[in-house]
């Protein structure tokens, strides 16, 4: 007869991890907002701030970025803001536009919203992973 302790034993490992990921991340509420007028950038700006209360939603997407020097979230975020961007805009976006048009002038002002998200952040000594919450 052939024994299933082994399968067992793979069982709890990857139990285990999951539920590490899950029970150790912490969560972060993340916003971006930039503002340009006439197609040029005036106004940026992330923020970045613990949740005072567990976010309750499905984990989507994650992604992972390198971490130097036991960096905060957003020192590491910066450090790959282009990474993150990418990762950023698979999210919902608003985009808010005013023209004003005179005789001879035409001014435009643009505004990019990330609306606040929570997100599960996973550190570890060399990179940490953002995962999205999206709630129910």
């Amino acid at each position: 007869m052939r024994s299933r302790t082994r399968s067992c034993y793979r069982l709890l490992a990857t139990y285990q991890l999951i539920s590490a990921f899950i029970l150790y991340a912490d969560d972060y509420l993340i916003s971006y907002r930039a503002s340009s007028l006439n197609s040029r950038l005036v106004h940026e700006n992330l923020w970045v701030s613990k949740s005072m209360t567990p976010c309750l939603g499905n984990r989507h997407r994650s992604i992972t970025l390198l971490r130097d020097n036991n960096n905060t979230l957003k020192t590491t975020i910066n450090n790959h803001e282009e990474e993150f961007f990418n990762f950023l805009t698979q999210q919902p976006l608003h985009l808010k536009s005013n023209q004003h048009i005179l005789n001879d002038k035409h001014n435009s002002i643009e505004t990019l919203t990330s609306p606040t998200q929570c997100y599960a952040v996973d550190f570890n000594d060399d990179f940490v992973t953002i995962t999205i919450i999206a709630s129910h």
